[in-house]
């Protein structure tokens, strides 16, 4: 991969992790109208391109994300708690409650090279 663009994707690029240890059992017949939440984690990798670093332990607060969201479209227009298109009671996610946060280590097999500006205008 060409440095320029792999230092830009780490610049402007975030990492996202879905944890998904909320699922509960369900049976295989019920299995697609099964929807639970689930956590969400962002990192940067930006300090990768901090001369001389090799390794990263980052760490970030686990989100909570519903799969699939209500559709509200066939909600009352009123001031009342009447759901049409709703089922069930959805239930509260641990992720805030709780503080979870998720760690992310990676490595890389050799420092970034730096930019070489006289290389790039050879280049063109």
């Amino acid at each position: 991969m060409d440095p320029v663009l792999l230092r830009e994707w780490l610049a402007t690029r975030t990492v996202r992790l879905e944890i998904h240890d909320c699922d509960e059992f369900v049976a295989p017949e019920d299995e697609a109208d099964a929807k639970f939440t689930f956590g969400c984690a962002s990192f940067s990798l930006s300090d990768f391109l901090k001369p001389k670093t090799r390794s990263l332990k980052i760490r970030s607060d686990v989100f909570p994300l519903k799969r699939e969201q209500a559709d509200l479209t066939k909600n009352l227009d009123l001031n009342t708690t009447a759901r049409k298109g709703e089922r069930q009671v959805e239930k509260g996610s641990p992720y805030l409650v709780n503080n979870t946060y998720a760690v992310l280590a990676a490595d890389l097999a050799f420092p970034i090279e730096k930019f070489n500006e006289a290389a790039e205008l050879d280049k063109v």
